[in-house]
């Protein structure tokens, strides 16, 4: 192989590997933001299948079994809409677990004895996925190398911005207290 093929063949693993930045930075920058904060309790948006799903009328109970109103609002901090509105009541709870991609949740009511529960099924996740995960940090302790042992800082920052599978890539950049600078695309398998 010639060094011009050589030069030409990293040219264009460079101009892809600058393409694929472009449309991972354009994916973060116009992704919705996150629906459920940690500040409020906020309406969970309908899974997509079901939208388009015609709403039909049951008979129900003659009594539906809540959850003591007055306290879960104190113990779980609910809103004002919640607490004041003597039509809306807490028919279930639930915790779901932290998970990279989506989870399901369905509210299920059992109309003969007037119980609900909250069921949730975790979503395969996609072989391809472009992410925006920002990390910054700072390290510091002692360090050995050539020049002998002392104290050692850095200050590094990484962004994940694409998975395939379990290979995520990301562009890592570091600073150290001594007189030293890194820039690196970063690749990492993870399970």
């Amino acid at each position: 192989m010639t060094s011009s093929t050589k030069n030409d063949i990293k040219n264009y693993v460079l101009c892809g590997v600058c393409l694929l930045l472009v449309i991972a930075a354009a994916v973060a920058w116009y992704s919705r933001p996150p629906v459920v904060t940690t500040e409020q309790y906020a309406p969970l948006p309908p899974i997509r299948e079901t939208v388009k799903i015609k709403r039909v009328n049951v008979p129900g109970p003659k009594e539906i079994v809540t959850v003591e109103k007055q306290i879960v609002v104190e113990k779980l901090q609910l809103p004002e809409t919640i607490s004041r509105d003597a039509n809306k009541q807490v028919i279930a709870t639930g915790v779901v677990d932290p998970y990279e991609g989506k989870t399901n949740v369905v509210a299920v009511m059992d109309t003969a004895q007037g119980t609900s529960e909250i069921i949730a099924k975790q979503q395969p996740l996609p072989l391809l996925a472009f992410k925006n995960q920002k990390e910054l940090g700072i390290r510091g302790g002692i360090a050995a190398d050539k020049d002998g042992a002392g104290y050692r800082g850095d200050v590094y920052g990484r962004w994940t911005f694409l998975r395939v599978g379990g290979i995520y890539a990301a562009i890592y950049g570091e600073m150290s207290s001594r007189p030293e600078g890194k820039a690196m695309l970063d690749m990492s398998y993870r399970w």
